[in-house]
């Protein structure tokens, strides 16, 4: 059983606590760091301000907790809230470490002759990935439930055991991700936003929020390096706001056009979810709650796993028809679940902080964010001065938007993201890297001009 801290505070408290933490980890930062949007432990911050401190402020506010997440108790939030705010506090020194060590290392600067993400390749993937991705995105994903919820019939075979798989859904994606290659080698010209737009749309409809938000995220950060920018614009801030309240609505009206309802019954679905909210509670704003009950259900039974939660990065590749009994990825929440606390059943996440302390308790909150920020904060020094046609400096940016998922799932995503969800897109940067080994280094010439701002 996990020690208690000897503090007994109330969300009130808690709430202010964090706030100034945020603020003072905010300024700190903004000193040492670069303010680019490039720059990891921005999105570390920001994403602690939205799972941990807006919560608080919810809470507070007297939002309610969804019953099914089955916190018990004000206090199992706290020491989640306290979890989170260590984890910022190794976040911050790390970027303070590395800007330090960068200073002191001008050789970060000193960027040579690079390969080049080669144009042919990416021409390949995009064609493949396009292809591909667009059979499994009509065959498999949610589209083909709307459609055979209106008499369209999309699929020659029931597709309902492929429903719970990943393969398919992750198929499905690629479609997003060969818009994305075509992007990047071609520019964001008319057709090739009308391209990656509308499969956007395509799959916000028939998969799951993640495939179509981060290709979002990562489609402005390939506009912004090509145009030599490092900043949002206001009018970029106004588009991401508009967005996020989209994203929060767009789960309940997918869910309902795939049920067969109509697109009016599926914005009423929305606008009930909305409303409910603030009494029922929303998954999507109580990543804390999550993360509570997941500390909660480890202190109950006693259980710490010694990092194995990330056992899945070795066999999650292996079918799971040549290995029916699989672990699932989740297998540590498994072991955690009870009849009030269904991780498995309702998906629930526990936050990095939230894993880091299964693993290794109080220290680990503290540990293993500073450990993850340190590598991702130094390898965004690395490259910071490298070519939007750097290969590494792809393969970065899409290390940098899967952030979002590590923060939310753990460290598993750390690798599943990149090496399985964006197969495509790491792949081009990965076989660039390996051609241009091969021969002599050549210039990507499919990018626009670069042009200063």
């Amino acid at each position: 059983m996990e020690a208690r801290l000897g503090v007994d505070l109330s969300l009130e408290v808690a709430m202010i606590v964090d706030a100034l933490l945020l603020l003072q980890s905010l300024l700190v930062v903004v000193r040492v760091a670069d303010r680019t949007v490039y720059s990891p432990i921005f999105w570390y911050i920001a994403l602690h301000a939205y799972s941990v401190t807006f919560r608080l402020i919810t809470l507070n506010l007297g939002f309610g907790s969804d019953p099914l997440i089955g916190i018990h108790s004000d206090d199992e939030l706290v020491r989640a809230a306290i979890a989170s705010d260590l984890g910022l506090m190794g976040a911050v020194a790390a970027s303070m470490w590395v800007a330090h060590r960068a200073e002191l290392t001008p050789d970060y600067l000193g960027e040579v002759k690079r390969p080049s993400l080669k144009a042919g390749l990416g021409w390949v993937i995009a064609i493949a990935s396009l292809a591909i991705g667009t059979y499994a995105l009509i065959r498999y994903s949610g589209i083909s439930a709307i459609a055979e919820s209106r008499g369209i019939d999309l699929a020659s075979q029931n597709t309902s055991s492929l429903d719970l798989a990943s393969i398919p859904r992750v198929l499905a994606g690629f479609a997003v991700q060969g818009a994305l290659i075509v992007c990047a080698i071609r520019g964001f010209s008319a057709k090739s936003i009308g391209l990656l737009v509308l499969l956007i749309a395509t799959s916000s409809l028939g998969l799951a929020r993640t495939f179509f938000v981060l290709p979002i995220l990562l489609a402005v950060l390939i506009y912004l390096d090509q145009h030599r920018r490092d900043s949002l614009s206001f009018k970029w801030i106004v588009a991401a706001l508009v967005l996020g309240v989209v994203w929060f609505a767009f789960k309940p009206f997918s869910h309902g056009l795939q049920a067969g309802e109509s697109i009016s019954g599926a914005f009423q679905d929305a606008e009930d979810y909305i409303a409910g909210s603030r009494t029922a509670g929303s998954g999507d704003t109580q990543f804390l709650d999550m993360q509570a009950t997941f500390m909660a259900a480890a202190d109950e039974s006693g259980k710490r796993f010694y990092g194995s939660t990330i056992l899945p990065i070795f066999y999650l590749p292996v079918p799971r028809f040549l290995w029916p009994d699989k672990p699932r990825v989740n297998e540590f929440a498994v072991q955690l679940a009870s009849k009030s606390r269904s991780f498995v059943v309702e998906g629930r996440t526990p936050n990095l902080s939230g894993e880091a302390y299964l693993d290794f308790g109080w220290f680990g909150c503290a540990i293993i964010p500073l450990l993850y920020i340190l590598g991702m904060q130094t390898a965004y020094w690395r490259l910071k001065y490298r070519e939007v046609s750097s290969p590494a400096r792809w393969i970065y940016l899409i290390f940098l938007v899967s952030m979002v998922q590590v923060f939310r799932d753990g460290l598993v995503s750390l690798v599943l993201f990149p090496l399985l969800n964006f197969l495509p897109l790491t792949g081009w940067g990965i076989g660039s890297m390996v051609l241009s080994a091969r021969g002599p280094v050549s210039e990507f010439h499919g990018l626009p001009r670069m042009r200063q701002t």
